[in-house]
Order: C-alpha cells, then sequence, then structure tokens
C-alpha cells in the first residue's frame, strides 16, 4: 500500500465483475473443473488494494470450517451473496486467494533471484491452520491449496498456527533454564481469533515436545477492539456527528482507526500513558465531548474499559490450559505470546499481573508443598511476534516436525448392535430396541 512494504497482508478479496454484456459467454470458455482460478483471475483486488469503503470478503476461511463461530463483523448473507454473485464458491474464494498471494510471492523472489532460479528450484508449501479446527476444515484448505497451483493435497504440509508459532519461538528465543519436563503454552493471538496449545519438552538437544493439553481456542481477537473502539468514539460524539464524519469525511475516521489499530492497540501500557490523544482532524472542537483542536483525549481507564472484556477472554484461555497442564501433574514453566495483538503491551502485562505475581503461600507451622497451583509463571514476547506463525511454518518444511506426540482431538467409529444371545452376553447388558421388537 503506497509503495510501502508490510509482512503481512489481510486476508481479503473482491472479484470484479466484467461488464453485464460480457458476462454471459466468458466466464465458460474454461470450466472451473479445467482451471478454478483462471476465469477470475483478472478480475480480482486483494489484500492492500481495497479503499476502506469499498465492499470485500472478509475472514472468507473461516467458512471453511461449519463447526466454528464467525465474529460479530463478518455477515455470512453478505458473504454468500458475494460469491453467488461472481459464481464462486467459499474453496474457490479461499483458492483465489492463495493464487494471488502465491503469483505475488513468486513475482517477489523472481526480482530477487532471478527467474532461472525460481524455474529449477524445488518448492515446498506449508500451510497454516487454526488449532480448533475439524479435519473437514483441513481438507478443504488443502483443496484450495492444490486448485490454487501449490502442488497435490498430499504434497502439501499442514500445521496448527500455535504449533508453527511454538516452533519459532522455542528455536529463537527459548525461556531462560529451559529442561526436559517443562510445559510450555503458545498463545497466538491474532485479529480475528485466539489459539492456544501447550508442549512438554522431551529433548533439549535437539529439541524435540509433546502435546501436553489438547488446543484451545476462542474468537476473541483484536479485531473486536476495533469495534469497541468505535462504540466508544460514538457514545462521545453523539451518533449523529459519529455517522457524518464517516460517510462525509472518511478519512478522518480512518485516521484515528489507524492510530488506534498501530499505536494504543500495540503500545499501550497504563503505567506509561495516563491518557490518549485520538486525532480527529476536521471535526470542531466541542468541550463536551472533548475534542480540542481537532484530538480526543481518552484516560488511560478508558483505554483499559476497551480493552478489558477481551483481555479476560485470553486470561480465561490460558487459565484453562494451565488447569489442563496441572490436572496431569504438569508444571507450567512459561506462556508464549505471538500473533498481531500478542505484540500488545496491554495484553502482555495482564497476562504477567495475573500470571507471574502469584501471592505468597498462606502461613503453617510446617512447610506445604503447594503443587504449582500458584507457581510463577513466565510470560515472553518474541521478536517478530506478528510473523511467527509463518515464520515457525518455514523452519517447519525445512527442519521438519519437533512434535514427537500429539493429543487425539477425535475418536471415530460407528455405532453396532447385535441380537442378545443368553448364552454369550450378561443379562445387565441387554435392552429392549423398540425398531426390531426384540431384545439387543
Amino acid at each position: 500500500s503506497n509503495n510501502l512494504t508490510s509482512e503481512k497482508v489481510p486476508s481479503e478479496i473482491a472479484y470484479i465483475l466484467p461488464p453485464s454484456g460480457l458476462q454471459n459467454g466468458a466466464k465458460h470458455d474454461v470450466t472451473p473443473e479445467q482451471n478454478p482460478v483462471a476465469p477470475v483471475k483478472r478480475g480480482i483486488k486483494w489484500g492492500y488494494q481495497f479503499r476502506p469503503e469499498e465492499q470485500r470478503l472478509r475472514c472468507i476461511k473461516l467458512f471453511l470450517d461449519r463447526n466454528q463461530k464467525l465474529p460479530s463483523w463478518v455477515s455470512p448473507l453478505q458473504t454468500a451473496g458475494m460469491l453467488r454473485k461472481s459464481d464462486r464458491t467459499v474453496i474457490d474464494g479461499v483458492a483465489d486467494f492463495l493464487s494471488v498471494l502465491w503469483g505475488h510471492t513468486n513475482e517477489c523472489l523472481e526480482r530477487r533471484y532471478g527467474e532461472a532460479f525460481m524455474k529449477d528450484v524445488e518448492k515446498e508449501f506449508v500451510l497454516t491452520v487454526p488449532a480448533v479446527w475439524s479435519d473437514s476444515a483441513k481438507n478443504a484448505t488443502l483443496q484450495a491449496a492444490e486448485r490454487a497451483g501449490m502442488g497435490t493435497k498430499s504434497e502439501i504440509k499442514l500445521i496448527s498456527e500455535p504449533e508453527a508459532a511454538a516452533v519459532y519461538a522455542l528455536k529463537m528465543t527459548p525461556p531462560k533454564g529451559l529442561k526436559r519436563g517443562d510445559n510450555i503454552i503458545v498463545c497466538d493471538a491474532g485479529g480475528g481469533t485466539v489459539d492456544l496449545i501447550s508442549y512438554k519438552v522431551t529433548s533439549l538437544n535437539p529439541l524435540r515436545v509433546e502435546e501436553s493439553a489438547v488446543g484451545s481456542g476462542g474468537l476473541c481477537g483484536s479485531a473486536f477492539l476495533n469495534y469497541r473502539f468505535a462504540d466508544y468514539i460514538k457514545a462521545r460524539i453523539g451518533p449523529q456527528v459519529f455517522e457524518n464524519m464517516k460517510e462525509k469525511k472518511p478519512k478522518t475516521w480512518q485516521m484515528a482507526l489507524k492510530y488506534f489499530e498501530e499505536f494504543v492497540k500495540r503500545n499501550f501500557n497504563e503505567e506509561e500513558h495516563s491518557e490518549v490523544n485520538v486525532p480527529l482532524p476536521g471535526l470542531p472542537d466541542d468541550e463536551e465531548a472533548g475534542i480540542d483542536s481537532g484530538f480526543l483525549m481518552m484516560t488511560a481507564g478508558e483505554v483499559a474499559h476497551i480493552f478489558e472484556p477481551v483481555i479476560k477472554e485470553v486470561v480465561a484461555l490460558v487459565r484453562s490450559q494451565i488447569d489442563a497442564v496441572q490436572s496431569k501433574g504438569g508444571l507450567v514453566s512459561g506462556i508464549i505470546l505471538v500473533g498481531g495483538f500478542g505484540q500488545s503491551h496491554h495484553l502482555y502485562a495482564q497476562l504477567k499481573q495475573t500470571f507471574n505475581a502469584a501471592p505468597p503461600p498462606p502461613y503453617s507451622e510446617r512447610p506445604v508443598h503447594d503443587n504449582g497451583v500458584h507457581q510463577n509463571i513466565e510470560v515472553l514476547q518474541p521478536q517478530h511476534a506478528w510473523t511467527a506463525v509463518v515464520r515457525g511454518a518455514a523452519l517447519r518444511g525445512i527442519e521438519g516436525s519437533m512434535v514427537e506426540r500429539r493429543r487425539s482431538r477425535y475418536a471415530y467409529g460407528t455405532s453396532y448392535a447385535t441380537v442378545f444371545d443368553a448364552a454369550k452376553h450378561p443379562a445387565a447388558d441387554r435392552y429392549w430396541s423398540p425398531l426390531w421388537e426384540r431384545w439387543m
């Protein structure tokens, strides 16, 4: 965007349809089975190419897993309508996004290393998926990647997002004094979701781990803060002024949102910032609303209030992972915080205050072992936390998996019934079947 480089790009895509007279006929020259991406490739906008007011498909990958709840700002009806209008499915949409992303990546690599090198070098694709995704969602991801030209399903590797983050964090910044038997919780806090997973260290050299608790997650990412911030501004300046500003002075609102996104969400710290001045250029001074010289002043308490429900949900998710590890007799040595929201000073401070400031044990005449209930847990924010997941995925492709054992998420089976036989079966196990009208 504006010739600036970013390490990540928003997962957003839209289709530019040809004039109505050209829609019929041309799009059926190539069938989706022959090439699912080509028919709409020229008519795609993605990533940073959108103006703020433009309609686009957001968080489309979340529709691959129907078992998961959607964020409040994602409309299933609007998404379905946009896809239907463009004659695309959810898997098509994900495949189209992956296709343009890979095309852009390949183009960048060709500029750096040359076309001949990129043509001959062997390429391997590693895709990351949320920890809580079902097998059907993982299969749909592989289908989309295959359609996007990333190889066959059997060649493409999948890794869970918190596992990828753990690979990077443990390789680059292992907790001080890490030893065999230690348990580490990785908290991948992103824009829409927060994923967690716990690992027990089984070997230090080479570094090997095993899952000590099944991964968990929730819809409490930092994008929810943007909506709480918008509600706060609306309440301060009034609904009519707010809607008028968004409609007639969109750049004013975009500047405020950008300041909140890039400074407040990442850097806010109650100890350092007694107040925050949000830029709202072009709005007249309003003493009652607190607008002076184009700035709206927020106290540290007001900013903390915006963060509060999201922080509470993240803390609850981390606590549930700690409880799961401790219920099996393990001790948690560290919490590694990664992802875009994982860079937040306020989130770090709140986790540290909750899990690294344990109260002293109650006095007793004889020493009592507290079994780790009040243990101090180190909270770490590794360098490049925002891109820890993709960096870990690349390491996974180069070095292979460092996870030796995983915990089963599902048990697959089939129901079975047989006719009761007194010679074979205990009488206590028999039951009457209304369907078969006999003892089973």
